[in-house]
């Protein structure tokens, strides 16, 4: 049932640029970085901000409004101690890779200057499903982390000579880990330069 909520929830943000006269049709690839942290859980005592990777490939439908689907390979990393670990006050890593699927909704002026331009603003959400958890010492198993996890996405996007630059704000609405207790949320930034095929 959320499958289908979510799909209805993004075909209504498509409808506008497929009813354009002439869409244009970009694909595209792109690899980028993140800087990833929880919000307040009270199962988590510290954490720290992680740097990790992603990598994408994308279509962009439209020209001066556009929807841009996509498909993520994400790495979210983050430096914790949790309050149930076996090892009191150890720090570690927990990376959890995912498969993300986000659809942006944007907008892009016609700004074309000497090295920037096409200059595009968007937003849309996204679902996240967690493949699988590095090991770690802090006793976070992929059993203990949410399958399915939903974020709302906004940022800007240009071109620089031949590439094109992204930088996004990533905002949790699901909670990382699946116990009940728990209402840590990931809150991630994101930089990527990919190019047009």
């Amino acid at each position: 049932m959320k499958h289908l909520i979510l799909a209805c929830f993004l075909l209504a943000f498509a409808v506008p640029v497929f009813g354009q006269d002439e869409p244009h049709l970009r694909i595209g690839a792109k690899v980028g970085i993140n800087f990833y942290q929880l919000s307040s859980d009270d199962l988590v005592m510290d954490d720290d901000t992680g740097l990790s990777s992603e990598y994408s490939v994308y279509g962009r439908i439209g020209e001066t409004f556009f929807v841009q689907p996509e498909l993520n390979f994400v790495n979210h990393k983050t430096h914790l101690i949790t309050r149930n670990q076996t090892t009191p006050n150890e720090r570690d890593a927990l990376l959890v890779r995912y498969l993300r699927v986000p659809v942006y909704l944007g907008y892009q002026t016609g700004y074309d200057g000497p090295i920037i331009s096409r200059v595009r603003f968007m937003a849309g959400p996204s679902y996240s499903f967690a493949l699988s958890v590095a090991d770690n010492n802090i006793d976070i198993e992929r059993k203990d982390i949410h399958n399915s996890q939903f974020a709302l996405n906004g940022g800007l996007a240009f071109e620089v000579w031949v590439l094109h630059l992204d930088l996004l704000y990533h905002h949790y609405i699901t909670s990382l880990l699946n116990d009940g207790r728990s209402e840590g949320k990931g809150r991630a930034f994101s930089v990527a330069a990919g190019i047009n095929f």
